[in-house]
């Protein structure tokens, strides 16, 4: 029976890079493994070269499955020169090299031969799902095409085998993102009072902005955040700019509600 490195090795021979984002190959490899180890397998196509996957050990119990999710898709290398080929597989020191082997093919391969493994035990249960999408480097593309597709099952829970240095994580923070637009009135730098200028509108609104709290803390996840990632306005430097633009980044728990939070804010900005 294969091993999990076994099938982490094999993973990580496909170059996945994504952008541009390749997955197809490597999909169809892991759906004709999952289809031999016994899964009813379906590919379904978000894309020239791209995949995503769902695979399905069906149990005799009623009930909703356990659900395993990842993708096959990885970040690219980077300038930095690699000690390893990074589609090499290779092993030194109890530790296997490569793009994508700790985020995140291993876990994938971990998940699917545990499934292999307990397969008897599954079967007599509720069952097992795994669900394997690509593009989520870039926005998660494959995971929304998955989405609009109407064909995700119902699952009792869902594990992701993100790397989490081995500690069990239960939910991660939402994100809420805005953008926030000032507009003032433009005239000749010589002659400020004849213009509104949208930097200065921006500089008021950010001044609110940085005091402000999104909601209260979760039990969890602690306190919410919040930050002005980037900002832009004005063409040259001898014009009163009437336009300003910056972009808000908050970050909220499951005790929380977005429209709450934006209507909130609204408020606060007038």
């Amino acid at each position: 029976m294969t091993t999990p490195l076994e099938l982490a090795r094999q993973l990580l021979g496909f170059n996945t890079i994504n952008p541009p984002g390749s997955e197809a190959d490597c999909m169809r490899f892991f759906a004709d493994w999952l289809d031999e180890s016994g899964f009813e397998v379906s590919l379904s196509s978000f894309g020239e070269g791209r995949c995503n996957l769902i695979a399905s050990l069906p149990g005799a119990k009623s009930g909703k499955p356990l659900a395993f999710t990842g993708h096959l898709d990885t970040v690219p290398l980077g300038n930095a020169r690699w000690q390893y080929d990074p589609f090499g597989s290779q092993m030194e020191d109890g530790r296997l090299y490569g793009r994508g082997s700790s985020d995140m093919k291993a876990a994938i391969a971990a998940f699917a031969v545990a499934c292999v493994h307990q397969r008897e035990a599954i079967l007599a249960g509720r069952g097992a799902v795994l669900l394997i999408t690509g593009g989520e480097e870039t926005g998660c593309d494959g995971a929304r095409a998955l989405i609009a597709s109407a064909t995700l099952p119902e699952v009792g829970a869902l594990i992701v085998g993100e790397p989490t240095a081995n500690y069990p994580v239960i939910g991660h923070k939402g994100a809420l993102w805005l953008r926030c637009e000032t507009r003032g009135k433009t005239a000749h730098g010589a002659m400020p009072e004849l213009g509104i200028n949208a930097i200065y509108l921006a500089a008021d609104a950010l001044g609110k902005i940085q005091h402000f709290s999104p909601g209260a803390p979760h039990p969890l996840m602690k306190q919410p955040t919040l930050n002005v990632g980037l900002i832009e306005g004005g063409l040259n430097i001898n014009s009163v700019p009437d336009r300003t633009r910056f972009d808000v980044d908050i970050r909220s728990a499951p005790n929380l509600q977005h429209a709450t939070i934006r209507e909130r804010l609204t408020t606060l900005l007038g």
